[in-house]
C-alpha cells in the first residue's frame, strides 16, 4: 500500500468499521473519510485519532513507514494511554453520539472521583 488513502481504507476494513462509524469515532464527517480514501483530500485532520481508533501505528498510516501495528507505548497500543476498558469494545463507545460520549466520560470521571475520595477514608 503506497498511499495514505490505501492504508486508511485497508485499516478501516480490517477493523470492520464503516466510513460513518470511523468518522464519528474521530470527530470527522463521513464525507471527509470518503475523500481521504478516494485521494481527493490529502492532509488528514485528526491523524492521531484515526490511528488510535484503527489501532495502527501513526507513522505507518501517514507515511507508510514501519509496521502497521503500533509499537508498545505508541498511540493505539496496549498500556498507558490506551483504551482502559478491556471488557468494552472501543468501537461501541465510538459509535455513540458526541453528546452521549460526553455523558459516559462525565459518569466515569465522577465514579473515579468518588472512589478516590472513599479510598481516603
Amino acid at each position: 500500500m503506497e498511499t495514505f488513502a490505501e492504508r486508511l481504507r485497508h485499516a478501516r476494513l480490517l477493523r470492520g468499521l464503516s466510513q460513518e462509524t470511523l468518522a464519528r469515532a474521530c470527530g470527522l464527517s463521513q464525507s471527509a473519510i470518503s475523500s481521504y480514501e478516494n485521494g481527493t483530500r490529502q492532509s488528514p485532520k485528526k491523524l492521531l485519532n484515526l490511528a488510535q481508533v484503527l489501532e495502527v501505528d501513526i507513522y505507518w498510516l501517514s507515511r507508510g513507514l514501519g509496521d502497521m501495528t503500533p509499537a508498545p507505548g505508541a498511540a493505539g497500543s496496549v498500556g498507558e494511554g490506551a483504551w482502559p476498558f478491556p471488557s468494552i469494545d472501543p468501537r461501541q463507545f465510538w459509535t455513540l453520539t458526541r453528546k452521549d460520549r460526553l455523558v459516559v466520560e462525565s459518569a466515569v470521571g465522577a465514579l473515579i472521583d468518588s472512589l478516590l475520595i472513599s479510598g481516603k477514608k
